[in-house]
């Protein structure tokens, strides 16, 4: 028998407020807001009778066993899986699709020469149109869709493969090493760096940065500590940003695959940090996508698990991936030129990783126990 899973009920109308009412009629919870704005201004439901949810807890104890932020249910995120395309690759580390529809995507080993692939999701199979040989650590998409990467060994500079094929240095990091690579909607170059030497344990003096490039690559933020003065990052392995431009970051913690994602803005204020579900351990945060809603999708590898939270750090969905749909291992995350979740799959034990095409709920629907 599965785990139950306990996951907060929010806002059934915003999916995005905790709920202080119910609609009887309805059948729905409903925040503040959405019921002074959505509910009441329809007239076809003023009729209706709402229920605070406090009062309903003292008239029914069991309900807050049943429905409240402690309540056993789960989310569906995958509505579908469109389409799968299997790779010639154990695992793909990073995942990046261009406006014209290409992907790209790495698989990394630091013992051997890793693989950069370009190519099209044409069914019934990939179709490659680049592929490169080299030691890269992440990549990323600038706006001209050119790729940007940073290779893993002896190499300090982040650089810019065209569409030509020529390869030129962008930044050069030194004496730091570049790790992760973001470009945010203002076309700016994000990157995470860490000192020469040993990735763990952290010590004190250890330089664990996210930096912001200016459109004239020159620095223009630097993040290594909150407004508290601790250290923000420990391992700074993969980086996204939302529409306002707030940073997630994961958070690599140790050598036993444990992370988290944390959210900071670009002065520097830590908005939250999520270390995964309590039912669900270790979490080890790999990929990241965010939503046109600005909701951010974490792919957890180690419990073969997407998880959801919205801007504020509160978790909406969480979907067990391989008991329906059949995902092992969801590592890379982007969405494509037409709205589609792409997720890049694989352990090293696997031949062949996957790349699934997924549509993503337009609703975390609660489906009960898992």
């Amino acid at each position: 028998m599965e785990k139950a899973l306990k996951i907060q009920i929010l806002c059934q109308f915003c999916d995005g407020q905790a709920i202080q009412w119910k609609c009887d009629e309805c059948e729905k919870f409903m925040c503040l807001p959405c019921k002074e704005l959505v509910h009441d201004n329809l007239k076809s439901l003023q009729h209706h009778g709402i229920a605070n949810v406090v009062d309903i807890v003292k008239d029914n104890p069991d309900f807050e066993k049943d429905n409240s932020a402690e309540s056993e249910v789960a989310s569906e995120v995958i509505s579908s899986v469109l389409n799968s395309f299997t790779t010639t690759v154990p695992v793909i580390n990073s995942l990046v699709c261009s406006e014209d529809g290409c992907v790209y995507f790495i698989h990394q080993k630091i013992a051997e020469k890793s693989i950069l692939v370009k190519g099209e999701l044409k069914e019934p199979s990939i179709k490659l149109s680049k592929s490169l040989k080299k030691r890269i650590f992440d990549i990323a998409i600038n706006r001209d869709d050119e790729l940007l990467f940073n290779e893993m060994v002896d190499n300090n500079n982040v650089c810019i493969l065209s569409q030509s094929g020529e390869i030129n240095t962008v930044i050069d990091t030194s004496p730091m090493r570049p790790l992760s690579l973001h470009v945010n909607n203002d076309k700016e170059l994000i990157v995470g760096i860490k000192e020469q030497g040993p990735i763990f344990p952290v010590q004190k003096d250890s330089v664990r940065q996210v930096i912001i490039f200016g459109s004239d690559n020159k620095r223009k933020v630097t993040l290594e500590t909150d407004t508290t003065g601790r250290k923000l990052f420990n391992y700074p392995a993969r980086i996204e940003t939302d529409s306002a431009n707030v940073l997630y970051v994961a958070d690599w913690m140790d050598t036993d695959l444990s992370g988290r994602v944390v959210a900071v803005d670009t002065n520097g204020n830590l908005k939250f940090a999520y270390a995964g579900h309590q039912d669900l351990q270790p979490f080890f945060p790999h990929g990241i996508a965010i939503t046109p809603s600005d909701n951010i999708i974490l792919s957890d590898q180690s419990n073969n698990a997407l998880h959801v939270l919205n801007s504020t750090g509160e978790l909406l969905g969480l979907h067990l991936l391989d008991s329906i749909l059949h995902i092992k291992a969801p590592l890379s995350l982007c969405f494509d030129h037409e709205g589609h979740l792409l997720i890049g799959s694989g352990k090293l034990d696997n031949s062949n990783a996957k790349i699934y095409v997924t549509k993503v709920a337009k609703k975390f629907i609660y489906i009960g126990h898992v």
